[in-house]
């Protein structure tokens, strides 16, 4: 079967600026790790702390994740859209090969975004699982699949409430042993050991150990060989091995992507529904969401170790800000201003492999050695203003790009291995999803 591509008049341009903002924006939210030390967004003070870092850090702190919902929400869109011919009667089994072939590539492109682009934080090969196994739950009814991605996101909190109620044990037990010793009793050993498990974890929620820091900056400053080796070596850590990220940000997508489904079966995240509908999202998706993160960002601003409630809240804020996301652009696409505004977006919406593996390649030169070497050297306001100036010149390049091509550079490679041919490239031709 010759599966039916989507042409351009096929597009649905919402969907577009919101990939395009998403994928752009969330070069926010990635520049601190490309061009600092461990954990910047805990420890943004490092290089400066002016009004200019902590406007930057705040937008940081409110928007975290947000981008990465909404392209999450957008992918189990897009998994309806393709496999628009399978209901057909031969049509399933030619869909679910061109999805296997499609999301296995993409998994491959995230490696190579890992070691060739050397960007340990990739979302690509999460994203290529947890679209594999999003596929045969296209078809249960919308409400089951919001609720199976609510519960889905909600079960990720797990592992914050736990570390929560273990934080809390620990101060009550290091704040009992510290008054026995101030009354003058003698601790015995478990009480020693509580003391000094609450003094690392306070030394490390006050700053970045300085000797991490001289360590890291001799692989970062060191030939690029050396530099590429550590990014590569970051990636496997981030990914699989200390940190480990990759399962949670797999089920995190498929949890979303079930959400997405359900909105784009309603019409929501096309903009389709009604207005009061976009109105509610917006106001209650970012009120409920503000409302849970604001006090959560406050509570980093301590830099202590004490437990506080916003280490489950803050989590708990990601998906109602990302549906507020797509009530004020749905609303402001629905004016003459908010379309000319973000117009330009949708041309990044349309080329987000390039558009994301685009940066990270623009932030091997920045900060890589023996490029411009960047790294370790500019504050957190600094690097937003880095990140806006590669965002505006990716806004350019893409909508001149797409004035001579149908599609971008990496997603013409990406479609040519899905489909197994060559696929068009000059404008002139179909362009394809």
């Amino acid at each position: 079967m010759n599966l039916a591509r989507i042409a351009a008049n096929e597009r649905i341009a919402q969907l577009d600026v919101l990939r395009g903002l998403a994928i752009l924006l969330i070069l926010y939210m990635n520049i601190q790790y490309m061009g600092d030390f461990s954990n910047p967004e805990y420890f943004p003070n490092r290089v400066s702390w002016n009004g200019f870092d902590q406007a930057a850090w705040w937008v940081n702190r409110l928007l975290d994740g947000t981008q990465r919902g909404l392209l999450e929400l957008l992918f189990g869109a897009g998994v309806l859209i393709m496999a628009r011919h399978a209901m057909t009667p031969d049509g399933p089994v030619a869909v679910a090969d061109l999805h296997m072939r499609r999301n296995m590539w993409l998994m491959v492109f995230g490696i190579a975004h890992g070691v060739v682009f050397l960007w340990e934080g990739d979302i690509l090969f999460a994203y290529g699982t947890a679209a594999l196994l999003i596929f045969p739950f296209r078809r249960l009814r919308s409400r089951w699949l919001l609720g199976l991605g609510i519960a889905v996101n909600l079960g990720l909190l797990a592992p914050s409430m736990i570390e929560y109620r273990e934080r809390a044990a620990l101060a009550t037990a290091a704040t009992a042993a510290g008054d026995r010793l101030a009354g003058g009793e003698r601790l015995g050993d478990a009480d020693k050991a509580v003391l000094a498990k609450w003094g690392a974890a306070q030394a490390e929620a006050r700053g970045i150990d300085p000797a991490i820091i001289k360590a890291e900056k001799a692989r970062m400053k060191g030939p690029f060989a050396a530099y590429a080796a550590a990014r590569i070596k970051a990636w496997v850590s981030v990914e699989f091995t200390e940190v480990g990220i990759y399962w949670e940000n797999v089920i995190e997508a498929f949890g979303t992507m079930m959400i997405g489904m359900a909105l784009f079966k309603w019409g929501i995240i096309q903009g389709r529904a009604s207005r009061a509908t976009f109105v509610l999202l917006l106001v209650a998706g970012y009120g409920i969401g503000l409302a849970l993160r604001v006090p959560a960002t406050v509570a980093q601003l301590r830099f202590d170790a004490l437990p506080d409630i916003g280490m489950v809240t803050f989590g708990l804020a990601r998906l109602p800000i990302t549906l507020g996301h797509i009530g004020g652009v749905t609303l402001a696409l629905s004016t003459g201003l908010g379309k000319i505004m973000l117009r330009p977006f949708e041309a990044n919406g349309r080329l987000p492999l390039s558009t994301y593996m685009g940066a990270s390649a623009a932030a091997v030169v920045l900060f890589g050695w023996p490029f411009l070497g960047l790294f370790g050297k500019l504050g957190f306001g600094q690097l937003f203003a880095l990140a806006t100036a590669i965002i505006v010149s990716q806004i350019i390049i893409a909508n001149l790009w797409l004035k001579l091509f149908a599609t971008g550079p990496l997603e013409w490679l990406w479609k040519s291995l899905s489909y197994a041919a060559p696929q068009p490239l000059r404008t002139g031709t179909e362009p394809l999803s």
